[in-house]
């Protein structure tokens, strides 16, 4: 099953990067495709509204690939939804009309009960030069609402730095269902503490998951067809 999730939203997963004024560019996440017009959904902390945002293709999925990339191709993104209060963003790929994603991707929360098996993809510690696209494996081990009242799911991992914004998909059905956001802190403020460009505090294995019905909304909002 995780061989056929990797296989099917692999491909779509990607870095997300911010062009610095010494003409660089440095990681901030992940992110996927999620619409054959070229929109891209991560998480909305990752990502400041006055930088630059540019996306990095994935390498071959199969291949023996450099783990850490000293040369890279970067295509330039815009941001065209931003939803802060329930970490989820909407970006376009600018100057591409269509994709390839595939079809009918994404999973319902109502459905998803707690115990199920669910992988995800992104790059943990891509900030650090891991540059190679990862897919990972946890259970739901609860649902639960932020401070703010988003609903998230609970991941019985300790999910690292660099996979904020990676799909999170359900095993039975192989629809994304959330997009990962944090990791519990015990000393941190409250119980989330972002991951991506936010510093951590003590390890846990309880991380976080926001749902993915924020970012159908976003993209409902931006004309788009779920």
């Amino acid at each position: 099953m995780f061989k056929q999730i990797a296989q099917h939203h692999g491909g779509g997963c990607m870095m997300i990067v911010k062009k610095t004024d010494e003409q660089g560019l440095e990681f901030i996440g992940s992110g996927f495709l999620c619409h054959r017009n070229g929109y891209i959904l991560t998480c909305a902390h990752t990502i400041n509204l006055t930088d630059k945002i540019a996306i990095i293709p994935p390498q071959p999925l199969n291949d023996f690939n450099q783990p850490t990339l000293e040369q890279v191709s970067f295509i330039n993104v815009s941001v065209s939804q931003f939803d802060s209060d329930n970490d989820v963003a909407l970006l376009k790929i600018e100057n591409l009309p269509t994709v390839s994603v595939p079809d009918n991707i994404f999973g319902n929360e109502s459905s998803v009960q707690v115990g199920s098996s669910v992988g995800y993809l992104g790059y943990p510690f891509g900030h650090s030069g891991l540059h190679t696209l990862k897919i990972s494996q946890s259970i739901i081990s609860s649902k639960v609402k932020s401070t703010s009242g988003t609903k998230q799911f609970q991941l019985d991992a300790m999910i690292h730095e660099g996979n904020s914004g990676g799909p999170l998909i359900e095993l039975a059905s192989g629809k994304i269902i959330g997009i990962i956001s944090g990791r519990f802190s015990p000393t941190g403020n409250g119980g989330t503490v972002r991951i991506g460009n936010h510093a951590l505090g003590t390890e846990s294995t309880i991380s976080y998951a926001t749902s993915i019905n924020y970012a159908l909304e976003l993209m409902k909002s931006e004309g788009l067809n779920v």
